[in-house]
């Protein structure tokens, strides 16, 4: 199936079904395959070819979804991009994705659409309305032209169709290159583990960005199914709150940092009426139990834990209503798990050299499955390092038990080595974040003559708590972990350093303390 062949789907059977919501702006699946249908005709006779790459830049709004629909039905390929990024960053992405076509999709990104042109020395080509030097976006999506090109007839659901770039982390981002098969295996996925809320009667808020998976499969997904999207610009905790009741929302996808948001800095946050949830997905951070405890007592609605990345299209692994309820009802270990696989998902944990361990053993996190990624766009050396006989190597460490849960202990990179003991921070995170007041820490390694590594927590505290010393800290943890995961150090900071996803960027934290040294680990 291709994206676009779903979209018209629904628009037959329901034409005047809502498909998506903004503010001010509502659009039936008949609107949304008209102007989809106008706008891959404007690029046809713009000269898109199948594969080319269009970039999409702005944040979250209903053209989004009507240019990836476009695309779709040309065999074009749809390159969201980060407007959070510095212009040198955006112009790589647009560089290395060989766009020459950019649709600006809101006003507050034209400075930096400017910044790119320059960048990229007149290259770019820009679809908005901003200025009358531009190709008209909105005439292009509501006026049909005048001579109708004929579309590709030899498309396939292989074809890639969404490049999403990585966060760089450790480099120059990679473009993930996704296929419609890729997506449909994620409409399945997600479908199967959240049984009778997606589809024709669902009605999903969309906050998390659109360069991000976590915000391109909420709202690719839910359309796909034939259900309605509300789409927010961006994520204000307010807003979210106030949709939900709303529209009677009841499936939202969110990071654990959004959670916490909601739940610390809506002081009224229980007068809203929240009952129309069914589930709320979370994923691509770590959650402490702590606050998912919280969060599953006070939103009062199921919740599901995805697991998965960018080079997997999102979900491959869920932690289901129904195991949370196991673990609030005596088995709270479960609430450190991942999940368990997705129909259709193998997993398997390998040590460095590629070899399966048995249960329990701790090594790397292999997923397969119809997920898995094309490959990273033009990048065949990254790729085979990272996609292995359709296997993707998540660079996760974790352990598979008994009964087929996915336990993660930490990302290989942020293991620490502190005098011989492998100790992954996750753990002890877990444990620092039951201490009273503090709302969200993170644990490095760093440079100890003695040792190699030692342990350095950070610790952001709620409003109106008195920072605990490090003795404190040392006393907390004394029963609950071994003595040498315990830190011996801490710092006592105002918000832990999060990227445009909501990932702790640890290696902000890190920089410091390596900076004078030859290796990034003991």
């Amino acid at each position: 199936m291709l994206i676009h062949q779903a979209i018209d789907y629904h628009a037959r059977r329901r034409p005047s079904h809502t498909a998506l919501i903004t503010e001010g702006t509502q659009y039936g699946y008949h609107i949304l395959q008209q102007r989809s249908i106008n706008l891959a005709q404007f690029f046809l006779v713009q000269g898109i070819v199948p594969g080319e790459r269009i970039g999409l830049l702005g944040q979250n709004s209903i053209d989004h979804m009507v240019a990836f629909t476009a695309c779709s039905r040309i065999g074009a390929v749809s390159v969201p991009l980060n407007y959070r990024l510095a212009p040198p960053e955006t112009a790589y992405v647009c560089d290395d994705a060989n766009i020459r076509l950019i649709l600006i999709l809101e006003p507050s990104v034209e400075i930096l659409a400017y910044a790119i042109a320059e960048a990229r020395d007149g290259t770019s080509v820009f679809v908005s309305d901003l200025n009358e030097t531009h190709l008209s976006l909105n005439k292009a999506m509501i006026e049909p032209p005048s001579l109708l090109v004929d579309t590709p007839s030899n498309l396939n659901e292989q074809d890639a169709t969404l490049q999403l770039y990585t966060s760089g982390t450790t480099g120059k981002p990679k473009g993930v290159a996704l296929s419609h098969r890729n997506l449909t295996a994620l409409m399945n996925n997600l479908s199967n583990a959240n049984p009778g809320v997606l589809g024709v009667d669902g009605m999903d808020l969309v906050c998390a960005p659109m360069f991000h998976i976590g915000g391109a499969g909420s709202t690719i997904v839910p359309l796909l199914c034939g259900g309605a999207v509300v789409m927010h610009q961006s994520f204000e905790p307010t807003t979210v709150l106030e949709a939900i009741q709303k529209h009677r929302i009841r499936e939202m996808f969110m990071v654990p940092a959004m959670i916490l948001s909601l739940l610390r800095d809506v002081p009224n946050f229980d007068q809203y009426d929240l009952s129309s949830l069914d589930v709320i997905g979370y994923g691509a951070a770590p959650i402490s139990p702590t606050l998912l405890k919280e969060a599953v007592e006070r939103f009062k609605c199921g919740f599901n834990q995805y697991y998965g990345m960018t080079e997997t299209c999102g979900t491959v692994v869920a932690l289901s209503p129904e195991t949370h309820q196991r673990a609030l009802q005596g088995e709270p270990e479960l609430l450190q798990a991942a999940g368990q696989t997705c129909l259709g998902v193998e997993a398997k944990v390998c040590d460095e050299n590629g070899n399966e361990v048995p249960l329990g053993e701790t090594g790397e996190i292999w997923l397969r499955s119809a997920n898995s990624m094309l490959h990273y766009f033009n990048l065949p050396e990254a790729t085979a390092k990272t996609l292995i006989d359709g296997w993707v190597l998540t660079g996760d460490a974790g352990f598979i038990n008994e009964e087929g849960f996915i336990f993660l202990r930490d990302r290989i990179k942020d293991m620490v080595v502190s005098g011989g003991e492998n100790i992954y921070p996750v753990e002890v995170e877990n444990v620092l974040a039951q201490m009273t007041g503090v709302r969200e820490t993170a644990v490095i390694g760093v440079p100890d003559e003695k040792y190699g590594e030692a342990l350095l927590a950070f610790i952001a505290l709620n409003q109106g708590f008195a920072p605990p010393s490090t003795q404190a800290m040392i006393d907390f943890c004394r029963d609950k972990l071994a003595g040498y995961k315990i830190p011996r150090r801490l710092e006592i900071i105002d918000a832990l350093p999060r990227n445009s996803t909501g990932k702790i960027q640890k290696m902000v934290l890190r920089e410091p303390y390596w900076q004078q040294t030859d290796r990034q680990i003991g």
